[in-house]
Order: C-alpha cells, then structure tokens, then sequence
C-alpha cells in the first residue's frame, strides 16, 4: 500500500459512520484536523421541544464530571442547529465493536468490568437527578482499544417529548415499559435498560447460570420486583461470581479428596484370610507317640534356645531406628511426587490429563515405599502403614497450600471486578 492509498484508506475509516440514537457519529476534517460530529436526525431538528431540551443538557452536561461521561457542544449554521461536536477521542458504538470484534466479549471479565463501569456511572447520575434511560448498544460509547463505556445523552433530559418511541426510534426495546405507556423517569427505569444491555452482551453466547436470576429481575415489567439501585444489582452480580467461585473450588476439593483416599487405601495392606487346621479325628483309644516319647529331648532343651537370642528392648530399639530413617526418607519422597498434582497448573489441566498424572504419581509413591522400605528393614505391612500416614500429612498440607492462594486470588479478583467509587 503506498502513501496515497494509506491516505484514503484513513480518511474512509474517519468518515465511516455510525448510527445513535439521535443521529450519525463520524469524524469531520475542519482546519485540517478531525473532530467527533453527530448530525442530528432531521425530524429531531425541526423539533423545537427536541432542540431547546438538547439546548438544556449542553449546559448541564459541563457539570457532569465522571471518567465515563463524555462532553459536547452544539453545532448550529445560518439554517440552525444540525448537531453536536463531541470531545476529543476516538470513539466508537458497542453495536460497531459487537459487529467487528464478536469475541471480544470472551475475555477475562470484560462483561463484568462493562457493568460494573456502567453502575458506577449510573449511580453517580442518580445522584445528580439524571436517568440515562435507554442502554441500546447503539447508545453506549467506547474508546476504540481499550473497551471502555462512555454515554453521552441522557433520556431525562428528553422527558418532555410525549412520544418517546419516536425519539429512540428502533431503539425501544431497550426501555422500559412504564417510560413509554406513563411517562415514568426513575431509578428503575435505568436497571431495565440496563438489564437489556447486559443481555445483549450475551447475544453470541449463552448467558451463565448464576447471571441468568440478575438478567431476568433486572427486566421484570413490574418495576416493584426489579432492582431498585444500580448498587443493588452491582452487589447481586458480585454475590453470583461469588457463589460460582465457591462451587467449582469445593468440587476441586472434593476431586482430590477422593484422590487421596484412593492412593491411602491402595498402600494400606489388606487382610490375609487364615485358613485353620481341625485337629485330626480318631480313636479316643489310639495313641499318638510311644510311652518312651520324652519331648524335652526330641524338642531339645527351651533354655538352650534362647542362647544367643538378642535382647527384646534391642530389638525395638533397631526398628525404632530403623522407622525414623523411613519417615525421613519417604516424607521427602512424598512431598516431591504429590508436589507434581497438587499446584495450581496440574489443578487447571482437564480431568483425563489430571487422571493420568495421578496414576503415575499413585506406581511412583508405591514403588518409592517398597524400595525405601527394604532399605530400612522394615516389613512390608509395616512400611505400607507408615507411608499411609505420612501421604495424608504430605496432601494436607499441600492442600492448604492450595486454599490459601486460592483465596488470595478471589480477594485480588474482586478488587478488579469491584472497583471504589470514583
């Protein structure tokens, strides 16, 4: 592409334009610099209640200071006012970053830092008497990169207009139902479109389980059972993350729970049946050596057998020794495998992967037990019970481990996703 095409190719994108709720956003070139216009609809500009209501907001909208509120000017020529000049920026609709960037709304927490910068705006326009009213994707502003929401005009300001479907035009199915059949302007009217809004955002995916309640109660036709605050609905979608956070990180529990009751009860030894002899039956009559059978000769003398025999407390002593090195040994051995399952990146794999992991880390615990043992000197029964014990210390611990930069992580990502108040 060379320089002349580069050229056009920018200035096409400049004056590409976008369809609100009032008119068409696009960039103009004046002096040799590009500006943000909206040309206003042209039955909205014979209308002297349209223009003089416009006229109202422009000097209220100078004191509406927020981060997400962006300002304007009128533009008005010989024939009158034909529009507004808006703030530096670049700017597009939520309908245009929909339509060229679907996937957009599967990054981490997009959906839920929209809201959330939404509600905080809200909230602060409540507490200034204005009502935005209606939330249409074609309404909502972001700066083109960093995807964040930005409203301009506000419904409230309009109230006057009596026929409200004709001022937002295809754009009603956003607003509640009481705005449009009484003329209603309040707090709740916000949380419908609102409500609309965030189901919009889900118009390419399913809406999640825990967020379907705060979507249905948000849009409910009875004003009295919807939310009655932006932070009532903030706090409702927060509550859910929270819940869904909880369910997944107890079914992980409950996973390796299971895991390690399964590697203890494969090292524990199992019961050997003992098959007892009957005597053998006979004749009371037979007898069953002669009367010259003398056992303290045919046995030899019992005091003869303990010749040599090592002392009993020795004995203990040795295997007590000998346990301590095999405790020592194995908990290393223990912590080096189990270490292999239990973090944060095995945990994340899909379940056959994390199935597979375990039996290997299952063959190399029992075969670190058998060697480590035989080393030791111990019996095998003895050995199986011991690395028994020491697995369930060794998980324990790593479990806890888990828990702890589980619930770290929850408190960081509840900062992110439950900014202060600006």
């Amino acid at each position: 592409m060379n320089y002349e095409e580069l050229i056009e190719s920018r200035n096409g994108a400049a004056m590409a334009k976008e369809s609100m709720s009032f008119g068409l956003l696009y960039k103009k070139m004046t002096d040799g610099k590009y500006s943000n216009v909206i040309d206003l609809r042209e039955d909205l500009r014979d209308s002297l209640v349209f223009c003089e209501a416009l006229s109202t907001e422009c000097e209220m909208n100078k004191q509406l200071v927020h981060k997400n509120q962006l300002h304007f000017m009128l533009a008005a020529d010989s024939s009158g006012l034909y529009g507004m000049k808006v703030e530096q920026g670049s700017f597009h609709t939520f309908a245009r970053l929909l339509e060229d960037s679907p996937a957009v709304v599967a990054g981490k927490n997009f959906i839920i830092n929209v809201m959330n910068s939404l509600l905080d705006l809200t909230s602060f326009l409540h507490d200034q008497g204005v009502f935005h009213i209606c939330y249409a994707p074609g309404n909502v502003l972001t700066r083109k990169g960093d995807h964040v929401p930005m409203l301009l005009n506000h419904g409230s300001f309009y109230r006057m207009m009596n026929d409200q479907e004709m001022l937002y035009g295809d754009d009603v199915a956003f607003i509640a139902p009481e705005v449009l059949e009484e003329g209603t302007f309040d707090s709740r009217a916000d949380i419908y479109s609102l409500g609309k809004f965030m189901e919009y955002l889900y118009c390419q995916s399913e809406v999640p389980y825990e967020l379907k309640g705060v979507i249905e109660k948000a849009t409910n036709p009875d004003p009295e059972k919807r939310y009655q605050t932006p932070e009532e609905m903030r706090k409702a979608i927060a509550d859910r993350l929270i819940v869904r956070r909880s369910v997944v990180s107890l079914l992980v529990a409950l996973f390796v729970a299971l895991l390690v009751f399964g590697v203890y009860f494969s090292l524990v030894p199992e019961r050997e049946n003992i098959e007892f002899v009957k005597p053998a039956s006979g004749d009371n009559n037979e007898r069953l050596y002669d009367d010259d059978y003398d056992p303290l000769t045919e046995l030899g003398n019992p005091v003869d057998t303990m010749v040599g025999k090592i002392d009993d407390r020795k004995m203990k002593e040795y295997q007590a020794k000998a346990e301590q090195i095999f405790r020592k040994q194995f908990t290393r051995e223990a912590d080096r495998i189990l270490s292999k399952i239990y973090n944060d990146e095995r945990m994340g794999k899909t379940e056959r992967n994390f199935m597979a992991t375990s039996q290997m880390t299952m063959q190399e615990l029992v075969k670190a037990q058998v060697r480590l043992g035989n080393d030791a000197g111990l019996s095998e029964s003895r050995s199986q019970l011991i690395a028994g014990q020491i697995i369930d210390q060794v998980t324990g611990r790593l479990k806890s481990q888990m828990q702890q930069r589980e619930k770290q992580k929850e408190q960081e990502e509840n900062e992110e996703t439950n900014p202060k108040k600006q």
